[in-house]
């Protein structure tokens, strides 16, 4: 049992190894073994149970899956919007990687940033695991010697270690915190951002499209007044400045005679038209990351493409990396470079769209695919029997195989993880299946995964 409540979980050696705390990343975004759990009275409820994934500049990542997989509460989590009684867990790490933004980060909050070079002349990694709750399994390392220290302090070790404010957010690396000018690689943790930091990333550097519009805009403050509040807010812009830059903003989404329907209420606005001035909102700032929540759901089938081809117009244009959350297969396929496939808080398959789409491995991702109408002519619609279960305990098994109509014995006793589909394969098409990888025996197969299966305890 990890302290404080926390759920250990193991990460995989490919995710947490793969880019060390000072080696150079295209990623802009880097969730490692990212865990959001909800402690109720009752029971602990593991919304997301231990995901990796990362996005690129300029790519668009589709996270799909039934409601219930945990979609908007990764998406929640990294905006920092999990709010009580939910927390994201100590041994989770989100990493922003855009230099100009450590770069800015570690020049406004020196106190909270921590030079990875003095991190590891000033501690020991053994020492540190014989004296806390801490494993190196959790890190996806079976040496305490072989986990970076940052690993261990991005993912809220900080108290252990004796750093001062215990809330460290920004790691440089090849270049000191002191000289900001000089720092060439590093990140800012988001899951420890708080404050004026997490003010400064959400919004600013990151944005979030969420499901309703209608929900999401102040039915009391004018259009204008919303997007201007984000403009005053993070870049300073006051007075008529910035009601001419909110309506330059809603006709670059599209709105027509913007100039006067910056003045108009949500109530005012259609549907499409709501939604379009949230995308305006979210781009008031010029974020790098737009996170968008299932935004086309309430729309009609014209309106919806329209506001997919708009996201696509703005992604070119301003090479914005997006994450994508939907529920529906064919948005995926029309949007998205790479797909997460998630079910009950897990990522069960994961590849580039047009693999997952042509060859889908899992059996979830498979059933999902066949349970699209018309995706097999002529032949009666499939759908999965049952419904997405509650994660409220441990993952020691596999969490679909109730309703797989592939599963065997060994599928209600060992948990699998991400795995290459292939033995050999490169890990950019893996599946959660005990089925892969499928060019070995079923029992090689079933070994791979148990060997490095996931454990915790609740609270």
């Amino acid at each position: 049992m990890a302290a404080d409540g926390d759920i250990e979980r193991t990460v995989e050696p490919s995710s947490a190894a793969d880019a060390g705390s000072a080696t150079a990343h295209d990623a802009i975004i880097d969730v490692r073994n990212l865990q959001t759990a909800f402690f109720t009275e009752k029971e602990t409820i593991r919304a997301v149970d231990g995901i990796s994934f990362d996005i690129d500049p300029g790519e668009t990542v589709g996270i799909v899956g039934e409601s219930g997989s945990g979609k908007s509460v990764t998406a929640r989590s990294l905006m920092g919007l999990i709010e009580s009684p939910g927390r994201v867990l100590r041994g989770s790490s989100v990493r922003y990687r855009d230099m100009d933004t450590v770069r800015t980060f570690a020049d406004e909050f020196p106190k909270r940033t921590v030079d990875v070079a003095d991190l590891e002349a000033t501690y020991d990694a053994e020492e540190l695991f014989a004296s806390t709750a801490a494993t190196p399994q959790e890190f996806g390392y079976a040496d305490p010697a072989s986990v970076p220290l940052v690993d261990v302090a991005a993912a809220g070790y900080t108290d252990e270690l004796g750093l001062t404010s215990g809330n460290e957010c920004v790691f440089v690396t090849d270049g000191s915190a002191d000289s900001a000018a000089g720092i060439q690689r590093g990140f800012v943790e988001i899951s420890r951002l708080s404050g004026e930091p997490q003010r400064k990333m959400r919004g600013g550097r990151i944005a979030m499209v969420f499901q309703d519009p209608l929900t999401s805009l102040n039915p009391v403050y004018t259009v204008g007044n919303q997007i201007k509040e984000a403009l005053r807010q993070h870049q300073g812009i006051r007075g008529k400045a910035a009601t001419q830059e909110a309506a330059e903003l809603l006709e670059a989404v599209g709105i027509p005679d913007a100039s006067r329907r910056v003045n108009e209420y949500p109530h005012q606005f259609s549907g499409g038209m709501r939604q379009r001035a949230v995308i305006a909102m979210a781009l008031a700032c010029e974020p790098e990351v737009l996170i968008c929540d299932e935004p086309t759901t309430a729309l009609d089938v014209t309106i919806q493409a329209q506001i997919l081809d708009l996201l696509a117009e703005i992604q070119e244009s301003r090479d914005v990396a997006i994450m994508f959350i939907t529920h529906d297969m064919g948005v995926i396929a029309d949007v998205s470079d790479r797909v997460n496939v998630m079910y009950a808080g897990e990522v069960v398959e994961s590849a580039d769209v047009v693999p997952l789409f042509e060859d889908p491995k899992h059996p979830y991702t498979r059933g999902l695919l066949e349970s699209i109408p018309g995706h097999q002519s002529g032949k009666k619609l499939s759908t999965i029997e049952g419904s997405v279960p509650t994660p409220n305990e441990p993952a020691t098994y596999c969490r679909f195989a109730p309703r797989c109509p592939k599963s065997f014995d060994e599928c209600h006793e060992v948990h699998p993880v991400p795995i290459p589909v292939e033995a050999d394969g490169e890990a950019d098409h893996t599946a959660a299946c005990l089925l892969y990888p499928d060019d070995v025996s079923t029992a090689e197969a079933v070994a791979r995964h148990g060997g490095r299966s996931h454990g915790g305890d609740g609270e």
